[in-house]
């Protein structure tokens, strides 16, 4: 079974600390990849600076170097506000044999109390 992180956010501007919190994350939970799924709408985040296609942009080129990252745009793809809990089930349709696990910052870690629907999300993924 194949074990995938996901790590949501808004990536504006995707940094080193995303990258390294995807290799620490990937190394320490045995992953198989990493999966960066960069939200279109972000419903905790007032604005962003650049648009979706910029984010995506500067994505692909920050993970260009390894193959154990994609990006998925299933929330770049939606229209509205994009809760983690929509998100990972259109990921399980998408990968039904995979075990996942929510990778998330310290800045999202902090949030959590305030996401819809994140009871949903914590018997199908892993978290951490």
């Amino acid at each position: 079974m194949q074990r995938l992180g996901i790590l949501g956010g808004t990536f504006d501007p995707p940094h080193i600390g995303h990258l390294i919190l995807a290799q620490y994350t990937m190394e320490s939970l045995n992953l198989d990849h990493v999966l960066f799924v960069p939200v279109g709408d972000h419903p905790h985040k007032e604005i962003t600076r650049t648009s979706p296609e910029q984010r995506l942009t500067m994505l692909r080129l920050a993970i260009a170097d390894n193959t154990a990252f994609s990006i998925s745009e299933v929330d770049l793809r939606r229209p509205g506000p994009h809760y983690s809990a929509d998100t990972v089930q259109i990921i399980q349709q998408q990968y039904p044999h995979a075990s996942l696990h929510f990778v998330m910052g310290g800045d999202n870690l902090r949030a959590l109390p305030t996401w819809t629907r994140r009871r949903i999300c914590m018997p199908v993924v892993g978290w951490r």
